[in-house]
């Protein structure tokens, strides 16, 4: 993992508060001399010495210990890597966070507003060449643009036009006119009716930023659901009898089933569930509705804070909001850190405890960063059948793609295939980074005869160092070869040769070298290079 310097910003803070070196050195029980070193980033610090730093200059210790900073030197060298610019390295990116943080920051947001903007001319593209109303009023307009052009040349170019046809020309031009602003007016009213369908995704991405930001860990909704189970009940499971009779004592709404999919709107006085859904979907609902209403004030508080761009952005973090207080309320924190640490992060031992779903125990266990009382650091991915990501938590050293796909090697590929079953993988990245992912598929059943299934696979990963904490990396306890799969981030990036899934050449010309040598060796080995990931993605539709 690539260390952000912070050195500079101690200096800074010390500077600014008016103390000098042996003053601040005197109060945190090092020497001037070592702290120089600290503050030119010749030695790196953390445990105790960081915090007492931190609370002599009035800190929070996050801003030392850098953990947003690494995430932002990662998304910095996937920037990169999406734009070709392999030259450049990590070190250069720490460089450039840990001293202007918020030019790096500036950048992200550049880039990704390039990328709405690139999806959204796409997306235009796409519906210009394919829907038959839009294409119909596109020759419409060729048509009258046509018409006009045509006689405006007859009028520039034949001055000698007796004064009844130059009106009846002149006529022409300015209905044909009419009728080309009103083409052009229904062509508008026809993209913004489909607005929705082409807005970029940024809301989804600032909620995503705002989550990672806070380590996904929101004390304020763990006290508040804390103290609403209380009112509740004692017991180790909420029932969902329990929670729908709160929610009609305590609010006058009413629980009902019905065939298909259903729900109800926030305001309703009426909450409506899926007949048949699964017990663990039914108590999460309930739990969701009753947070919304009792611990909302806490969700506006929270995402005041944050800077987000639109009012979209501000809902849906607020809907993020409600789905973790549930978990909270659900699986309170301390009876659930406990859970895990003497089960070993058995999810479906968790499962069965706690009464949650395969992925509302992933979702719980990636949740656990009080201090003191942390859980094993877990990142967290959710893909369809598709690779479509829909959810996702990063952790220093493994980012989650952001702008692209995954290594289609990971375990949560392969456990698409795999149905009821855990699949576990020690993965070696081409950096020689190691961790150990743990993967499931989840199928949302379907409620109505003639409705599909709703299909996803759900992953987490940690470095390979916690694998002793977790019962998933017992059978990895060897670290022989052969256990040890060596897999990628994603294809632009990964210089790994020879691999059958490939789908994108990468990135990096040194990589790109060492192919083209070995094509040049080779007369077939170019035809069978470019035909490897239609191959693989036949392969992978065969299944």
């Amino acid at each position: 993992m690539v260390r952000v310097p912070i050195g500079q910003r101690i200096r800074e803070r010390r500077r600014a508060a008016g103390l000098a070196q042996a003053e601040l050195a005197a109060e945190v029980d090092i020497s001037p001399a070592y702290l120089s070193l600290i503050e030119h980033d010749k030695r790196y610090i953390g445990g105790k010495l960081l915090r007492r730093i931190a609370d002599a200059l009035d800190l929070d210790l996050d801003y030392l210990t850098a953990d947003h900073d690494s995430r932002l030197v990662e998304a910095l060298m996937e920037l990169a890597r999406a734009l070709g610019h392999e030259e450049l390295d990590a070190d250069t990116a720490a460089g450039l966070v840990g001293r202007y943080p918020d030019w790096a920051r500036a950048f992200i947001r550049m880039h990704r507003s390039l990328q709405d903007a690139t999806e959204t001319a796409l997306a235009l593209s796409e519906r210009l060449s394919r829907d038959p109303e839009l294409m119909a009023l596109s020759h419409q307009m060729l048509t009258q643009i046509t018409s006009v052009r045509s006689f405006s040349e007859i009028l520039a170019e034949h001055e000698d036009l007796e004064a009844a046809e130059r009106r009846r020309f002149a006529g022409i031009i300015a209905s044909e006119s009419d009728a080309l602003t009103s083409s052009a007016r229904a062509v508008i009213d026809t993209l913004e009716h489909s607005g929705d369908t082409l807005r970029p995704s940024s809301p989804a991405r600032e909620v995503d930023d705002f989550i990672i930001d806070n380590r996904n860990h929101f004390p304020p909704i763990e006290e508040a659901a804390t103290a609403l189970r209380s009112e509740i009940s004692g017991g180790r499971l909420l029932s969902a009898d329990a929670l729908a009779e709160r929610l009609a004592e305590c609010h006058g709404i009413e629980v009902s089933s019905a065939t298909g999919d259903a729900g109800g709107e926030p305001a309703a006085r009426r909450l409506c569930l899926a007949e048949g859904a699964p017990v663990t979907t039914v108590r999460f609902r309930l739990a969701q509705r009753l947070c919304e209403l009792e611990i909302g004030p806490a969700f506006d508080e929270l995402v005041a804070t944050a800077k987000f761009s639109s009012a979209e952005a501000r809902l849906r973090a607020k809907r993020a909001l409600a789905r973790y207080a549930a978990g909270a309320l659900l699986f309170p924190y301390a009876p659930f850190y406990e859970a895990a640490e003497d089960l070993r992060y058995d999810l479906d031992g968790l499962g069965a405890r706690f009464g949650a779903s395969f992925e509302q125990a992933a979702h719980r266990l990636v949740t656990l960063r009080a201090p003191g009382a942390e859980g094993v650091p877990f990142a967290f991915l959710r893909t369809d059948p598709a690779g479509n990501i829909s959810k996702r938590f990063s952790i220093p050293g493994l980012r989650m793609p952001e702008f692209g796909g995954a290594c289609p090697r990971w375990a949560i590929y392969s456990a698409l295939t795999s149905p009821d079953q855990v699949v576990s993988q020690f993965a070696a990245m081409p950096d020689g980074a190691r961790f150990l992912f743990i993967a499931r598929r989840v199928t949302k059943v379907a409620t109505a005869h003639g409705r599909p299934q709703t299909v996803f696979s759900v992953m987490l990963g940690c470095e390979a160092h916690h694998a002793d904490r977790v019962v998933y990396g017992d059978a990895y306890a060897s670290r022989r070869d052969s256990l040890i799969a060596r897999v990628g981030f994603e294809c632009r990036s990964c210089r790994r040769e020879g691999c059958e899934q490939r789908a994108h050449p990468p990135v990096f010309r040194q990589a790109l070298r060492e192919i083209n040598v070995a094509e040049a060796g080779d007369a077939d080995s170019h035809a069978q290079q470019q035909n490897t990931s239609g191959e693989a993605h036949a392969a992978n539709g065969g299944d």
